[in-house]
């Protein structure tokens, strides 16, 4: 018995002195230039694809308008056209949102310009759709950048393997837009490829980081993290696992983690979650979180 205890001592004596090491050695996140530029203003309000309950999603007029409101950032999520363009679209294909039909990546930036992206907004189950017809379209990322250049912005790379990375980089450092984006992917290997090209840019966690995250907490270990990322996004729920916990939000915060929870669109959840200690929320209704937070929600014009 004596025995067994001496040949198991070692190994746990090893394993103590590792965790040590990685602790004394863990570093938290910095904050970033975009969101200390935020600072002042209290829980985030990040408008979902512009605020897509309220009009047309991945508009330039939803962006224009979720600016007029005093969103504090705008979502926007990116594809590449078929002659290369960062495309601001969510879904592979063309048909939830628009008139026309088939993938977004076999359509030139042109063509994807005549579509109609006003065409399938109701606001009533698809009795009236008032957008029909207003000249509303699909933007390139590089038009939301010109018309709302000091807008804070959280980018998804949406595509895996689609070159958007490089893209993403070089129009970030063309339009002076680097310490003012967030960017984040679903895909790792993108992330991983976008925070080597431009290493300045404020990134999200990607979903491997994130169940890093969730495990080391259930541990007892997360004070071991030291985050690659400035930012976590995540949901309340992930079908039986209650993410957004106490107990992350509170190691997220010691690990200087911003902590942004998606997609939230009623106020009794918005309320419960800034309770617990959400950073920012990502919802479809920015005005009902605005009107929580007691800020104004009237339209006012952009700079």
């Amino acid at each position: 018995m004596l025995r067994f205890i001496r040949l198991l001592a070692v190994p746990l004596l090893l394993i103590a002195l590792t965790l040590f090491a990685f602790y004394r050695s863990s570093v938290p996140a910095q904050t970033p230039a975009v969101l200390a530029a935020l600072a002042g203003h209290g829980p985030l309000v990040v408008a979902h694809r512009g605020g897509m309950g309220l009009w047309p999603e991945s508009s330039l007029f939803a962006y224009e308008r979720a600016s007029a409101l005093g969103v504090d950032m705008i979502e926007l999520d990116l594809r590449l056209s078929a002659d290369e363009h960062l495309v601001v679209f969510h879904d592979t294909t063309l048909e939830r949102t628009t008139n026309g039909r088939g993938a977004v990546a076999q359509y030139r930036l042109d063509q994807l310009q005549q579509l109609d992206a006003g065409y399938r907004w109701s606001a009533d189950g698809g009795q009236s759709y008032p957008y029909r017809g207003q000249g509303i379209r699909i933007p390139s990322l590089a038009e939301v950048i010109e018309r709302l250049p000091r807008q804070a912005k959280v980018l998804e790379i949406k595509a895996a393997d689609a070159g958007i990375e490089d893209r993403l980089c070089a129009l970030l450092t063309e339009t002076g837009q680097l310490d003012r984006v967030i960017v984040g992917s679903h895909h790792e290997r993108a992330l991983r490829h976008f925070r080597n090209l431009c290493p300045g840019v404020a990134t999200s966690a990607d979903p491997t980081s994130v169940r890093l995250l969730l495990a080391l907490d259930w541990l007892g270990l997360g004070q071991l993290l030291s985050p690659s990322y400035q930012a976590l996004m995540i949901p309340e729920q992930h079908g039986m696992i209650t993410v957004a916990n106490p107990d992350l939000l509170l190691r997220a915060h010691e690990r200087g983690l911003h902590v942004q929870l998606w997609t939230i669109n009623e106020q009794p959840t918005m309320r419960r979650l800034l309770d617990l200690g959400a950073d920012g929320l990502i919802t479809d209704y920015p005005d009902r979180a605005l009107q929580l937070l007691g800020r104004p929600t009237q339209l006012h014009a952009n700079d």
